[in-house]
Parts: structure tokens; sequence; C-alpha cells
């Protein structure tokens, strides 16, 4: 046996960090001109990443649901008794999320979101208990822990962050004379203030940062997958692409969409990745690897 972590190298998450502060210099010079460049609120991409994007949120929960249903406590009755509550309340708070969201962004019928909702739930839940069938009971209860802590910290933090923010969404400024750009680091609460009191919509200024871009991020717990069958060792760096990939067509959806700038997605997929990495950290132990 040799120490080692079940999860992917630190060369990747360095160099994500590396790539998002480039992002970040880029779009603190160049933020308007690209979102100006890309701007398309009809855009078929831009509609279904908006409608789909923070799916994984909303199938984290119903993943960690499922762990706690398949972990629990088989000898103190009152404590399996209550996991199974909390796990069937996560499945359902998931599924629930997964069916409503859609129809935000896109002119689809209920049923029909209802029904893909329910499908990716059912799925999510199905593929969660055939990975926790040989798992550690601990080791299940600390990785719906970090699933659940990861995504209603990513919530939090981004919502602490671009409520007081007030920063005007792109597409405000290009319908609105009244609006105009700012950049991140200048909040907007005045701008913010006047043109709510005449009838402007608050969520109009919730651009900084990108709450679709961290709740996308948090398909980063993919990464923990690992820890619940160890036959999935050898695809650690798979899991990390997969998620990689799925944030950023998310961030660049939200640019296009006009809801964010380029800094805005890209201190939603810091404060993901950050918030990621520092629960897993704290609550997950190294692991032994043959």
């Amino acid at each position: 046996m040799r120490s080692g972590n079940l999860f992917p190298q630190k060369r990747l998450f360095l160099g994500t960090a590396s790539l998002l502060l480039v992002m970040m210099a880029a779009g603190s010079v160049w933020d308007y001109s690209i979102s100006q460049a890309a701007y398309n609120p009809d855009s078929p991409f831009g509609l279904f990443f908006a409608a789909f994007g923070e799916y994984p949120a909303a199938l984290g929960f119903a993943a960690a649901g499922s762990m706690l249903l398949s972990a629990r406590n088989r000898e103190k009755h009152l404590t399996g008794v209550l996991q199974i509550i909390a796990g069937c309340w996560f499945i359902f708070s998931g599924a629930a999320m997964a069916s409503i969201l859609p129809t935000n962004y896109l002119h689809i019928p209920a049923g029909l979101s209802g029904g893909i909702g329910l499908v990716c739930t059912v799925l999510t839940v199905w593929g969660t208990l055939r990975l926790c069938r040989t798992s550690d009971r601990r080791t299940v209860i600390r990785i719906a822990a970090v699933f659940l802590l990861v995504i209603f910290a990513d919530i939090l933090v981004v919502n602490l962050i671009k409520i007081p923010w007030g920063r005007a969404r792109m597409r405000l400024v290009a319908s609105d004379s009244r609006a105009y750009f700012m950049p991140w680091w200048q909040a907007g609460t005045g701008l913010r203030d006047t043109l709510v009191a005449a009838g402007v919509a608050a969520d109009e200024f919730k651009s900084f940062p990108s709450g679709h871009t961290a709740n996308a991020s948090s398909l980063m717990l993919l990464c923990l997958l690992p820890r619940l069958s160890p036959k999935l060792a050898d695809k650690q760096n798979f899991l990390f692409f997969i998620a990689l990939a799925w944030t950023v067509l998310v961030a660049v959806s939200r640019i296009v969409m006009g809801a964010h700038y380029l800094t805005d997605t890209t201190v939603g997929f810091a404060v993901g990745l950050a918030v990621f990495l520092g629960i897993s950290a704290a609550i997950l132990p190294r692991h032994k690897t043959v």
C-alpha cells in the first residue's frame, strides 16, 4: 500500500486556478467588449445551458440523499429513521429543483420539464446506490456531507457577494439607456437603488458573481466518486475534465445570454472550486491506494 488520494492530480487544480487568474485579468480589461461581442439572448446554446446549467446542484442533492439512505444506521433505530427522512427529503428537493429549473428559461410544458427532471433524478439515485453498495458506511456519510455542504456553500457565498454588490447585468446595459457598465471592482448599489425605484427588477443587479457557474462547478463532486468505488480510481482525471468542460460551457453561455460578464463567471467558478477543495480537505481523510 502507498499513501495517496483517490483524487485528480494537484496539477489539474493548479492549472485550473491559473486559467481563472488569466480569465480574471482579461475580463478586468475587456469585460464589456467581450460581452458585447458575444451577446445573443436568442442563442439556443445559451438558452439550453441557462435551463440545465445548474443541474449538477440539483442532482447533487439527490445523490447526497441516496448516500444517506444507503449508509443509514441499522443498529440505532432512531438515527437510521432520521437518515431515511433526510435522505428522502434531499432526493425530493433535488427532483423538484431539476423539474422546475428549465421552466425559468425555456417555454416548454411543465410536464416535459418535470419528466426530464424525474428521469435524471432516478438515474442519479440508481447510480449512487450502486456505487455505495460495497462502500464503508462512514465514508459514504462523509461524502454525502461534502456534497451537501459544497452545494449549500456555493449558493450562500455567491449570494452574500452578489446581493450587496449590485452589479448591473449586461442585458440591462444593452437594453436600458439609463444603465451603464461598471467594472467588477466597483459596486453598483447607487445605480441599482435608482433604477429599482424606477421599476427595474432587482434581479437585473445580481451580475457579480455568477450563481449559474458556481452551481455548475459543483459537478466537481464527481471527483469524489472513486472514494465510493475504487474501480473508478483510474477515471479521476476523466471525471475532472467532465466537470471542467461543463462548467466552462455554462460560464460561456451566461456571457452569451447577457446575464454575466467574464469576470462574473470567473469568480463564480473560483468560488465553486475553492469551496469544493476546502470542504473536501476538511472532511475527507487521506486514502490508501494500492
